[in-house]
């Protein structure tokens, strides 16, 4: 399932670049349903960075700094929850 999430948010992340908005609602729909089954898709742009986080796998651009933020995604966090909340995707990030 992680594969298939990653398809649609690559294809979201290629919707939002190319400006189209035409799949926009197809896609909500789509996270919806996921959601619907147990999981919660994280994208994290913009949030701060600490090297704390354990949820992200990181690619540093410059000085390490209490400033950092993520500014590109190119996978999200993915819980899965079944009674519990289980990590079950790192999101891979590039910070600054």
């Amino acid at each position: 399932m992680n594969e298939v999430i990653n398809q649609i948010f690559s294809i979201q992340l290629k919707s939002i670049k190319e400006n189209t908005e035409i799949f926009n609602r197809n896609i909500d729909r789509i996270y919806r349903e996921l959601n619907d089954l147990g999981y919660h898709i994280i994208n994290p742009i913009g949030q701060k960075y600490t090297t704390g986080m354990t949820d992200v796998e990181a690619s540093v651009s410059g000085d390490i700094s209490d400033k950092m933020k993520i500014v590109k995604v190119l996978k999200p966090i993915i819980y899965k929850t079944d009674g519990e909340r289980v990590l079950i995707q790192k999101g891979i990030v590039i910070v600054e």
